[in-house]
């Protein structure tokens, strides 16, 4: 096997140092975002004056249970503690060289930290039936099915001034238009919202006045004369809360999540001397 030059001893130090840093500053928001033990809780050790608590190293062997099919032991028990003894010290040990301040990376993972560990004490937030339906009528697009049309589409030069004669003499619109001229479209049904792949804006806007049978045109982009024949609509639908509730409560939650970090980042500001250059 080949010898690591110190070079490659190094860059292993220094990655582990970050990886190491990075968990130590998510257990650290974690705590600091945690509410207060009191000062019953007896420390489980003390480490340059900082206390890892009891409570930290009970999670800590609750993490390690997790991957265990066997009981815990007393070696667990200290393995979970030598973790968080090691943790800490790599914390401090960043602190002191200014890691935190100099490392993007380590930045990062601390913002990253922080916000997971604002988000996960919202995880939990179980709002009331009142508090969902209000929620699912002030967002009516969520859970909302598009309008579906059958329509026919076909475009001449500009001003296609024979083809307006004709359609307004009552001629069939697919027997006026060639079968070249006409826009390619998928069969059946078409969901409103995804015309935009098939069909110019201008078009677009034509048909919300339409009705089934209805011919709009020539509508004018560019040196082009489209014209549009509605066959066929399908309102748009949308199913009842109760069929929804699932789908709401994620969407509430998400929305809840996402207020408490605004709402953290908010006060932090309020509470902060920040000086930017005029």
């Amino acid at each position: 096997m080949a010898h690591r030059t110190e070079r490659d001893r190094r860059r292993l130090t220094d990655a582990a140092l970050l990886l190491a840093t990075a968990a130590g500053f998510l257990l650290a928001t974690w705590q600091a975002l945690a509410p207060d033990l009191g000062a019953a809780d007896q420390a489980a050790a003390v480490v340059n004056g900082v206390v890892i608590s009891q409570a930290d190293l009970a999670r800590a062997v609750e993490a390690i249970a997790g991957d265990k099919r066997n009981p815990l032991t007393a070696a667990d028990r200290a393995r979970a503690l030598d973790t968080l003894i090691t943790e800490e010290l790599l914390i401090q040990r960043a602190e002191q060289i200014g890691l935190l301040q100099s490392d993007r990376m380590v930045r990062s993972a601390v913002v990253d930290a922080m916000v997971q560990a604002i988000v996960s004490r919202e995880q939990a937030a179980a709002p009331d039936e009142q508090t969902l339906r209000r929620f699912y009528d002030e967002h009516p697009l969520l859970g909302a099915e598009a309008a579906r049309v059958q329509l026919v589409h076909a475009a001449r030069p500009w001003p296609a001034t024979a083809t307006v004669t004709a359609l307004r003499q009552g001629q069939a619109f697919e027997s006026v238009f060639a079968p070249a001229a006409l826009t390619p479209l998928p069969p059946g049904w078409l969901r409103m919202d995804a015309l935009t792949t098939y069909l110019p804006g201008g078009v677009l806007q034509s048909l919300p006045g339409l009705v089934p049978g209805d011919i709009a045109g020539p509508i004018r982009i560019g040196e082009q004369a489209h014209f549009v024949w509605l066959q066929d609509k399908q309102p748009g639908q949308r199913p009842p809360f109760e069929a929804l509730r699932d789908q709401v409560l994620v969407a509430w939650q998400a929305r809840h999540q996402e207020r408490a970090v605004i709402d953290t980042v908010a006060r932090l500001r309020a509470s902060a001397e920040i000086q930017t250059p005029s």
